[in-house]
This record gives C-alpha cells, sequence and structure tokens, in this order.
C-alpha cells in the first residue's frame, strides 16, 4: 500500500504516519506539508521514520497536480491539510476559503482526473452541524456552520462526496470531533487544550471563553488515528460514507480547565472573558455509524490522554 498524507507534520499527520509505518502492508508513505506552522521539537514526527518508507515533500498540497499524483501512484490519499483555527478564519477568510476549499478543490479534480484513481480519506470536522439540535449528534444532524472555517469544511466535504455521487469514485469523508495530543500546536490561535496545559505549566491564568459551560467531545489523537487507519484497511465498506468520531462523552470547559489544573500541579487559576459570537453550545458525537460499519471505537480515557499529552508538552516546553 502507497499512501499519500496532507498535512503530515500537524497532530494528526505524524500520529498516522506513526501507526501506517508500523503496518506490514505499507510499502511507502508520502507526508506533504508546507511547513507553514511552529513546531515545540526540532523534529515534529514522534520516531525518525524509516527513510525506506517513508519521504516528506515540502510543498503546499494543493500543488499536487494529475502527474504528481500519477508518479507517486499512490493507493490511498489522507487529505488532513487545512487551516484549523475558527477565530482565524473570521479575522482572515481569503486564507480560509483559498488553502482549505479552494486548494482541496484543486486536490480532488486532481485525484479525479489520475490514472490511479487513489481512495481518498477527507478529514471533516463536527463545525459542519453549527448549534445543535439535538445530542449527541448524529451524521443526518441538520448541517448548518457557523463560522468560515466551518463553512469551507463542509464545502470541501460536498466536494469530495459529489466526486462518490456522481463518478462513484472512492471516497470517505470523517468528522473529526475535538482532538487533542502530543504534537498540537500552541501557537498563535491556539486549540484550548494545548493553550490551557501551556498556561497550566507555567502557572499561567487559564483564560476561559464565556461562562464555561460550553461542551465539546474530547477524543486523544491516537484513538482517532486508529478510526482512519481502520477505514483505510475496510475501504468496500467506507467508500461513499460519512462517519462522525468521537468519544460521546461532553466536558465542559471549565471542567477541562479543573482537570488540565490538577493533572499538572498547577498554581493556575482560571479567568473569564467574553465569549465569541457564533460560538457553538455543544459538541458530543454519536459514533453508532462508524462501530456498526468499521467496528471502531475510542479506547483512551480523557484522564488517560491528557497525561500522555502533558508529559508531552513537559518535556518540551
Amino acid at each position: 500500500m502507497r499512501v499519500i498524507i496532507t498535512g503530515a507534520a500537524g497532530l494528526y499527520g505524524v500520529h498516522l504516519v506513526d501507526a501506517l509505518l508500523k503496518s506490514k502492508t505499507t510499502e511507502k508513505i508520502i507526508g506533504v506539508d508546507d511547513f507553514s506552522r511552529n513546531f515545540l521539537s526540532k523534529d515534529p514526527f514522534i520516531k525518525p521514520p524509516d527513510k525506506n518508507k517513508f519521504e516528506i515533500l515540502k510543498i503546499d498540497y494543493a500543488n499536487l497536480d494529475r502527474k504528481a499524483i500519477d508518479n507517486i501512484q499512490p493507493d490511498v490519499v489522507v487529505h488532513l491539510a487545512a487551516s484549523v483555527s475558527i477565530p482565524e478564519s473570521i479575522d482572515d477568510p481569503w486564507k480560509y476559503f483559498n488553502n482549505n476549499e479552494l486548494g482541496t478543490f484543486k486536490l480532488a479534480q486532481a485525484l479525479l482526473s489520475s490514472k490511479t484513481q487513489p481512495f481518498l480519506v477527507y478529514a471533516s470536522s463536527p463545525e459542519v452541524y453549527g448549534n445543535p439540535k439535538y445530542v449527541p449528534m448524529d451524521e443526518s444532524h441538520p448541517l448548518n456552520p457557523t463560522s468560515t472555517y466551518a463553512v469551507t469544511k463542509l464545502a470541501c466535504e460536498k466536494h469530495c462526496m459529489s466526486m462518490w455521487e456522481w463518478y462513484k469514485y472512492p471516497v470517505a469523508a470523517i468528522r473529526n470531533f475535538n482532538t487533542y495530543g502530543e504534537n498540537q500546536n500552541i501557537w498563535g490561535y491556539s486549540a484550548v487544550i494545548p493553550a490551557f496545559i501551556k498556561n497550566a505549566l507555567e502557572n499561567k491564568p487559564l483564560t476561559i471563553e464565556g461562562d464555561g459551560k460550553q461542551t465539546r467531545d474530547f477524543m486523544y489523537v491516537a484513538d482517532a488515528v486508529n478510526a482512519y487507519k481502520m477505514i483505510i484497511e475496510n475501504q468496500r465498506t467506507a467508500k461513499g460514507e460519512t462517519f462522525n468520531i468521537g468519544t460521546g462523552k461532553e466536558t465542559s470547559i471549565n471542567e477541562l480547565a479543573e482537570k488540565i489544573i490538577r493533572a499538572t500541579g498547577s498554581k493556575s487559576k482560571t479567568a473569564h472573558k467574553n465569549g465569541r459570537s457564533g460560538d457553538l453550545r455543544a459538541l458530543r458525537a454519536n459514533i453508532e455509524h462508524i462501530k456498526s460499519k468499521i467496528g471502531w471505537e475510542p479506547d483512551i480515557s480523557m484522564d488517560d490522554g491528557l497525561m500522555r499529552t502533558i508529559g508531552w508538552y513537559k518535556k518540551i516546553i
């Protein structure tokens, strides 16, 4: 099996590279990343990848045209690359349209015209649902994105899935609920868990937006990439499908802050500031579809996942 992974140096990417390199069926992984983000460690990859089985292309994924894809001859393309910050997408919407939607459209069209037509796995987001009509949210929940980021993720998902609907091109979409773990970005528009961990380790206040009662479904990255691995291994069952992956459990931001302060032994206190308009009040995944189709379900508790993640940041910060 030959695999292209876009966004290979990101949170999902480095863990997926590590997981797939352990598979006996993996012949070659081509990682694609423009390294536009900053990294805490010199080498973002978990272990130095086997150079005979792994190659990194430091390019914008949108430059993967049909010729480049045919030269690589992949069996699978996992498209993880994206700009992922909700507030940044409001501040810089053109960046999100160009990088997420236009780039994905280019990649999708290149794949469609390629000779090999590899199985495409697209990384989507639960933000496509918008504020919940009900929880847990299943894949049939109404789609009402509330931010530029969410709109681009839904548009990308539709561009990819339309290839299945019209051409029966093999594709699956995965809506990743809030994922955390080693190698998650803490620079600029950081996600909440790495931001809280960094401040807790430095005994700085943990700033909570709004009342902190908003909830999220936090999933450890090793569980998440295992879902990708299982979908790749079950292409015939997965193609044409959209899957939620998450834990099915809600944690409030207030609870999260308390957990991280306890786990780090920090002297930090919490502070509140005005919330963002359009911020979702709740996210919780219904994962029955992927459990029944693929057999995946999460295995790592939040307390265990946080301890692993905090241990990594302690070594780096």
